[in-house]
């Protein structure tokens, strides 16, 4: 019997629609319960509750969770009959969240093709499904309705007292039914309840009992204070993250997703052909393992080690003895989304750059770490993904009143602009993480390649007459080292104490034409090279040497570009740091992570 006639048929799953159902409601509990949901669908509920119920000898896995998975089943009618479950498991649990099911015929459809091969070919017809966009149906119970106070959306079926009194659809019930489950409820003052205490992961697992999630992004964040005697906050909403930035209430909404997934699911499947499904099966479980386990893994030490804790208060012996922990910490940082590849942070404003880099670069050296360790395990190729795999990061600045939803959508199409930076690098043979970033102080209606070149993007006459020359007021997006020198050099600046009023003054002249551009911009080079500090001249002199047509510069192509305007946007959000320590000052609550070796 050939491998294909074993396992005919394979099932892909992808989840839909994530952005709308976790910003429904622009309350960050339900946000966070959305994210609770999703992933206890996806990651316990299919295997427990619709896996079970079929013959156990008739499917197996390859692959649950991330917000997707694959499943192979030896009977169409068995696959036919998990792809409805599924589909009433996640209107049940979620009641509005949406996933896209598809059944792929191995015997006729991809017919000489290897798993891996039939595996892209179900995740392209998971993406053009129509399935993930059915509505919801909505729950009219009577003549006279209430809309739901959270997300506004569906009518109202609960009253729910906490933090007030609430009238809740069904949708975010669940959502908030769901995210209590992480907390201890902790009394310290009488009436007044502070349930947003993390869980360790072996209370969790004690607690939830069938519904732990041992893969769960906050069951990876609890793995890392196990032990530690210290209990972690969670922030009740945007505004307490807002409030530990500085400047106070902005917000930095990070979303980064893998670089060439695509791709290199099929330069897997390209050096497993003619493998046995054994062999393949192997392969793709592990790698989707490794994608996820390190997308968790980095997230929660990129945020620990950078934005670290605070000491939120002295816990008291009633305290102390409810959570088993001397000291309670808050974490002013939140985890949206994290699982597969993606991610979506928020963190304070001034974390935001230095969070995302450091996500790209453990990324990249845990997936090269993993990668050589499922080598040596024979369960990936050995000439597979030589340099690690990478990922790109789109990060948004904004007041913390932005609604969440729009800020996901800005950050979105951010981290798109910085992949195609990823493909270019790829191309000329370096597997590198990038990132894109936008400083936002308006409502912001355009999307973003169309801003950049409404108001980044200018021509002039050259010189000689001929033509016209292409001047960009940006240099973005950049790739992790070179975002890496650009925050340094923003430190050096204000380590030096450069004159913040002449240096912002550059900022409106770059926007002149670029000739008045050069002229004034010169103006104000001279005013800060006259300062009298010879510290201050000497890191001008050296950062202006490379703009050979002050401000600009001429790159090979004959345009000119120049970095000013990543500068003077990021230059209230960046802070100086001594002796390594995070850049937000507050004390991260693993030191040892940014040390260790990854």
């Amino acid at each position: 019997m050939s491998d294909v006639d074993k396992w005919p048929y394979l099932v892909v799953l992808e989840t839909q629609k994530v952005k709308s159902y976790l910003f429904a409601s622009p309350f960050l509990r339900e946000t966070r319960g959305a994210s609770l949901l999703l992933d206890l669908c996806n990651r316990k509920k299919i295997e427990e509750k619709v896996l079970s119920k079929i013959n156990r000898s008739s499917w197996e896995i390859i692959y649950l969770g991330g917000g997707s998975g694959r499943v192979l089943f030896k009977d169409d009618n068995d696959a036919q009959s998990f792809r409805k479950a599924v589909l009433a498991l996640y209107r049940r649990e979620t009641a509005t969240g949406r996933v896209a099911v598809e059944i792929v015929d191995r015997g006729k459809e991809m017919k000489g093709k290897s798993l891996p091969n039939a595996v892209e070919w179900g995740v392209n017809r998971c993406k053009k499904s129509k399935l993930g966009r059915t509505e919801g149906v909505p729950m009219l119970a009577g003549r006279w309705l209430r809309p739901c106070t959270s997300c506004g959306q569906e009518p109202a079926e609960v009253r729910h007292e906490e933090f007030g009194s609430h009238f809740l659809c069904q949708g975010c019930r669940l959502k908030r039914a769901s995210v209590n489950k992480l907390y201890v409820e902790v009394e310290v003052k009488p009436g007044e309840k502070r349930d947003r205490v993390l869980k360790t992961e072996s209370e969790l697992k004690e607690v939830n009992g069938p519904d732990f999630i041992p893969d769960f992004i906050y069951t990876t964040l609890s793995r890392y204070l196990e032990g530690k005697n210290r209990r972690l906050q969670l922030p009740q909403d945007f505004n307490e993250i807002g409030a530990a930035s500085n400047p106070a209430n902005y917000l930095g909404f990070i979303y980064a997703d893998g670089n060439r997934m695509g791709e290199v699911l099929r330069e897997l499947g390209q050096l497993l052909q003619g493998a046995d499904d054994d062999t393949a099966i192997k392969a793709l479980r592990a790698f989707s393992q490794l994608v996820d386990q390190t997308t968790r893994e980095a997230a929660v030490e990129a945020v620990l080690t950078v934005v670290g804790t605070d000491r939120e208060m002295v816990v008291s012996e009633e305290v102390a003895k409810k959570t088993r922990a001397s000291e309670l910490h808050s974490l002013k940082a939140e985890f949206l989304m994290a699982g597969g590849d993606d991610l979506i942070l928020a963190v304070p404003a001034h974390c935001a750059l230095d969070v995302a880099v450091c996500f790209i670069e453990r990324y990249q050296a845990k997936t090269n770490k993993l990668i050589e360790e499922c080598k040596n395990k024979g369960e990936l190729p050995t000439d597979f993904a030589p340099q690690g795999l990478t990922t790109s990061a789109g990060v948004v600045i904004a007041h913390a009143h932005f609604p969440a939803s729009d800020l996901a959508s800005l950050a979105g199409d951010l981290m798109k602009i910085a992949k195609k930076k990823a493909a270019e690098e790829f191309g000329s043979g370096v597997e590198i993480g990038t990132l894109d970033f936008l400083v936002v102080s308006e409502a912001v209606s355009e999307p973003v390649r169309e801003r950049r070149r409404r108001e980044y993007v200018q021509t002039m006459a050259n010189l000689s007459g001929s033509g016209l020359r292409e001047v960009k007021l940006t240099e973005r997006p950049y790739t992790a080292a070179a975002a890496v020198e650009l925050i340094e050099f923003i430190r050096a600046l204000k380590q030096t104490k450069v004159p913040r009023n002449k240096l912002k003054a550059l900022y409106p002249v770059l926007f002149h034409h670029p000739l008045q551009a050069q002229f004034d911009a010169l103006r104000i080079k001279e005013r800060l090279r006259n300062t009298g500090n010879q510290e201050i001249d000497k890191l001008l002199s050296d950062f202006f040497k490379n703009l050979d047509r002050f401000p600009f510069r001429i790159n090979p192509d004959n345009s000119w570009s120049t970095h000013l305007t990543e500068i003077l946007e990021l230059y209230d959000f960046i802070h100086k740091s001594s002796d390594g320590e995070a850049s937000s000052a507050i004390t991260p609550i693993l030191p040892e992570v940014a040390d260790a070796e990854v």
